[in-house]
C-alpha cells in the first residue's frame, strides 16, 4: 500500500510517517499544502491519501482537507481518501460521501486515533478496498436516541428497534456482517435477518441482490443514519 500523508504540523507529520514506515507501509511522500499534495499524487499514484482536515497555510484552512479530497477524487477516482479531523462531524462525513455517486473509498477518523496505528492502518486498508469508514466515536454519539428524534414521525430511524439501530450503527462504521456478529456475540444469520428488516424499513429494497447492490444499500443506509443524526444536532 502506497500512501501520501497531508499534515501541516511538522512534528505530527514526521511521527505519522515514521510510524507507518515502521509498520511496513510505503510512504511515497508528505505535504502540508494542497498544491504540494496534488503534485505528489501526480508523481506517485498512491493507493490512499491521508488528509488533515485543517491546514493552516491554505486560504480557507478549516476544511481544506475536504477540498483537497474533492480535487483528488475528480482527477484520480481510484485513489482512496482518509480524512483526519480533531473533531469529526456528521457534516464532514456527508461531504466525503457526496464526492461521487455511489460513494466509496472514503473515510473520516478522529486525529486522536493516530495513537492507535493498528486502527488507522485498518481504516486505510478498508478505504483502499473501496469501503466507507466512519470514526466509531462519531457513530456512538449518533447512536444515543434523543427525545426530539424519537418524537419525529419523519425520522426514518424512528421505525427501527433498539437492536436494529445498534446494528445499523455498526454498518455505519464499515463493519462486515461477520464482524458485526462477532462484536455482538450473535449468529451471522441473526445479523443478516436484522439487516433485511432494516433495509425494508428504510425503503432500500431491490430485486437485484448482487454484490454491488448490497454494498450500495449499506452505503445508503449509512447516509440515512448520518443525516438523521445531523438533523438532531441542529
Amino acid at each position: 500500500m502506497r500512501v501520501i500523508v497531508v499534515e501541516d504540523d511538522p512534528m505530527l507529520r514526521a511521527t505519522f510517517v515514521t510510524a507507518l514506515a515502521h509498520l511496513g507501509v510505503e510512504v511515497a511522500g508528505s505535504a502540508e499544502t494542497a498544491d504540494h499534495a496534488l503534485a505528489l499524487v501526480d508523481e506517485h499514484a498512491p493507493d490512499v491519501v491521508t488528509l488533515d482536515l485543517r491546514l493552516a497555510k491554505e486560504p480557507e484552512p478549516a476544511d481544506a482537507g475536504l477540498r483537497i479530497a474533492e480535487r483528488i477524487r475528480a482527477r484520480y477516482p481510484e485513489v482512496a481518501l482518509l480524512v483526519l479531523a480533531t473533531r469529526p462531524k456528521v457534516a464532514h462525513a456527508e461531504k466525503l460521501m457526496a464526492l461521487e455517486e455511489p460513494p466509496r473509498a472514503v473515510g473520516l477518523m478522529a486525529k486522536d486515533s493516530l495513537g492507535d496505528m493498528e486502527l488507522i492502518t485498518d481504516a486505510m486498508n478498508r478505504v483502499v478496498k473501496g469501503q466507507i469508514v466512519i470514526d466509531p466515536q462519531l457513530v456512538r454519539q449518533l447512536l444515543t436516541p434523543r427525545p426530539a428524534r424519537a418524537a419525529s414521525s419523519a425520522d426514518p430511524l424512528a421505525r427501527l428497534t433498539p437492536r436494529e439501530r445498534e446494528i445499523l450503527s455498526l454498518v455505519a462504521t464499515g463493519l462486515s456482517n461477520l464482524a458485526i456478529a462477532q462484536k455482538l456475540s450473535c449468529a451471522l444469520s441473526n445479523v443478516e435477518r436484522n439487516l433485511t428488516t432494516i433495509f425494508h424499513k428504510l425503503g432500500l429494497v431491490s430485486a437485484d441482490e448482487g454484490e454491488q447492490r448490497s454494498l450500495n444499500r449499506r452505503v445508503l443506509a449509512t447516509l440515512i443514519y448520518l443525516r438523521a443524526g445531523n438533523q438532531s444536532e441542529r
